[in-house]
């Protein structure tokens, strides 16, 4: 029988130059199938010259997700005349035939656009009342206990080899990565130059080139990124490519989880090592066994090491920030914006360069702070009118849009270092930049840190790569 993935590249354009183009791409790519999306086609377009690309190269013809529409039923049977698998989506007014189409070639499938019922079993089990040889299910993942559901389903049923299931949405990356290791019989990335198909479906070239999920053994270790929302990181990028050059078994993933408690308790034995970003920093610390003087320090842990007794806290934030800031002069004045785990970890670092005022939204809890590290503490309203050499950047503000944690014309100091990570850099490194000040991305923090991480996991270095470009570097 031809498989149907692993791999499956999705093709979603209004023309049909454009599936042609974008679906060659993805084979070329590494894709082992692409899903050809009829339903965005525009109108008029001739589906033609996509039926004998499926005489030659493997393609999956799909529609409308909610029911086939009349106009998609000839169009289908064509496909798969040509060789070509199709999907249909499942209902219980699906005719007895399928509208003529082969069972061994169809897809049946089922999408939830608002989140994971519980009957996930129920609802295939509903499925395969009716003649297919997949039968995919895709609910939408609100949060890590949706995503762990959909694993669940394919941990029971996935050795049939009938079942295709992963989550859409941001919280359901995982479940997408770890879905051919758990028996999905494939998964789906968005085609080179096409959108996503569909919430949270990432692009071909990154799950190939960052996860590389055809090649995860179900025994291989993991190791997590756990934080809320956690919409991008370059840590699985950095993680799994010194993985891989190390010739250690493992993926690194994020995680997206509002509450840790459901995550240490379903998967506190699936996985080898966890990172822990905004805002579970200080919760953590109620799940350890152990932690280092420095995370008892601080009150803020970064990285759980197992350990014998279970759970061991560590932090290398502190050590990343003072990478990050070694170009900095000492005896500059500076001001810490933030005063969560993030900003410990700063505050910790910035004595050793000068003296340092914080201000936070919440007053009591920035006073508090200040009194533990030793600090001065500004009202959120002050910060704009303070006078500093270097800013640091330790709230979450610049993850997204072009909000800057500082009001504007703010920036009359040196050195601005943004602890968020951004691909182009945070709109307040642009913003250092364009004033002429020293930026220091958050990458200058990540690397370092990350790599430290690296040698408390696996217990070696991890191989020399060459540092990331940060923005305004020759």
């Amino acid at each position: 029988m031809i498989r149907l993935g692993p791999v499956i590249a999705t093709a979603l354009l209004p023309t049909t130059s454009g599936l042609l183009e974008a679906a060659r791409a993805a084979l070329a790519t590494g894709a082992d199938r692409v899903e050809v999306r009829l339903d965005g086609l525009a109108p008029g377009e001739e589906i033609g010259p996509l039926v004998e690309l499926a005489a030659e190269r493997p393609l999956l013809f799909s529609g409308a997700r909610d029911a086939v529409r009349p106009e998609e039923i000839p169009l289908l049977r064509r496909a798969q005349a040509a060789g070509a698998w199709v999907d249909v989506p499942f209902s219980p007014q699906l005719p007895e035939d399928l509208y003529g189409l082969r069972p061994e070639w169809l897809v049946l499938s089922w999408h939830d656009g608002e989140g994971t019922p519980s009957d996930l079993r129920e609802i295939l089990l509903r499925m395969r009342q009716r003649p297919a040889t997949v039968y995919k299910l895709v609910p939408t993942a609100r949060d890590f206990p949706d995503t762990a559901a959909v694993l669940d389903l394919l941990a029971r049923e996935g050795s049939s080899g009938d079942v295709c299931a992963f989550a859409m949405g941001a919280p359901g990356l995982p479940a997408r990565i770890l879905a051919l290791a758990r028996g999905s019989a494939a998964v789906y990335a968005s085609a080179p130059g096409c959108p996503p198909g569909a919430p949270g479906q990432i692009p071909l070239g990154e799950l190939l080139g960052v996860y590389r999920p055809a090649e995860l053994r179900p025994d291989e270790p993991l190791y997590l990124l756990a934080g809320w929302p956690l919409r991008s990181t370059r840590s699985p990028a950095l993680f799994n490519a010194w993985l891989g050059m190390a010739g250690l078994p493992g993926r690194y993933l994020p995680l997206p989880a509002s509450d840790l408690a459901p995550l240490l308790s379903r998967w506190e034995g699936t996985f080898a090592g966890m990172a822990v970003t905004i805002p579970h920093k200080e919760a953590v610390l109620a799940y350890l066994a152990s932690t280092s003087r420095l995370v008892r320090l601080l009150g803020a842990c970064n990285t759980l090491v197992r350990g014998e007794g279970g759970w061991g806290g560590a932090n290398t934030d502190v050590f990343g920030v003072r990478c990050a800031l070694r170009a900095v002069p000492r005896g500059s004045r500076c001001l810490l914006l933030g005063a969560g785990g993030a900003a410990a970890a700063a505050a910790l670092a910035l004595r050793r360069i000068g003296p340092t005022a914080v201000a936070g939204r919440d007053f009591a809890r920035t006073r508090a702070f200040a009194r533990r590290f030793g600090l001065v503490a500004l009202a959120w309203e002050e910060r704009g009118a303070a006078s500093w050499d270097l800013l640091v950047n330790a709230t979450p503000l610049g993850q997204e849009g072009e909000e800057t944690p500082m009001p504007a014309r703010a920036l009359p100091g040196s050195w601005v270092f943004d602890m968020v990570v951004r691909a182009g850099g945070t709109p307040l490194v642009r913003r250092a930049l364009s004033l002429g000040l020293q930026a220091i991305p958050g990458e200058a923090m990540l690397v370092p840190q990350a790599r430290l991480q690296f040698r408390l996991w696996t217990g070696r270095r991890p191989p020399s790569t060459r540092g990331p470009r940060l923005p305004g570097a020759p």
